[in-house]
């Protein structure tokens, strides 16, 4: 695995647990992100790992977390910058992010429903713009096993006219 700074420095703030208002926030979009995945996105993962993964998405600011008026989580988005060859090893190695690279890794998105889903959508577009101009991937379970997806703007053009 190669070494991520970032990663590191991640992990040793959960270990030293000195931001408790910030590991409570966390800990709740971790348990949003448990509740509504499908058995299949964190297939073996223990709450730890999703833990560090949803602290290293906070701190490398590829994280969106809608709320509602009651202050209950919506929805949770997380994505990853890479290049067009990269793949679920990206992720499961705990690559850095690939500031220059050519594609967006549409990783995990978890959302109470369809207007989540379009504020989530809505709020990514304008938090990462670039999107548009890059390549779009994700992994996605058809078959029974997961295969990946190449996506092109079209994908939001669906989801913001449903």
């Amino acid at each position: 695995m190669p070494y991520n700074r970032l990663l590191q420095s991640v992990q040793v703030a959960l270990e030293n647990k000195t931001q408790r208002d910030a590991l409570l926030a966390m800990d709740e979009i971790v348990d949003f992100c448990i509740e509504h995945e499908n058995g299949k996105v964190f297939d073996g993962w223990d709450k730890e790992i999703i833990r560090l993964m949803v602290a290293y998405h906070w701190a490398k600011k590829t994280i969106i977390v809608h709320y509602n008026d009651d202050e209950d989580i919506q929805g949770v988005f997380m994505w990853y910058n890479c290049n067009e060859d990269d793949g679920w090893d990206f992720i499961n190695n705990w690559e850095p992010d690939r500031e220059d690279g050519n594609s967006i890794f549409l990783a995990f998105l978890f959302a109470e429903g369809k207007n989540a889903f379009k504020q989530l959508t809505e709020d990514f577009l304008e938090r990462c713009p670039e999107v548009l101009e890059k390549n779009k991937i994700s992994i996605r379970y058809k078959s029974g096993s997961p295969k990946r997806v190449n996506y092109d703007n079209r994908l939001f053009k669906k989801i913001l006219n449903n």
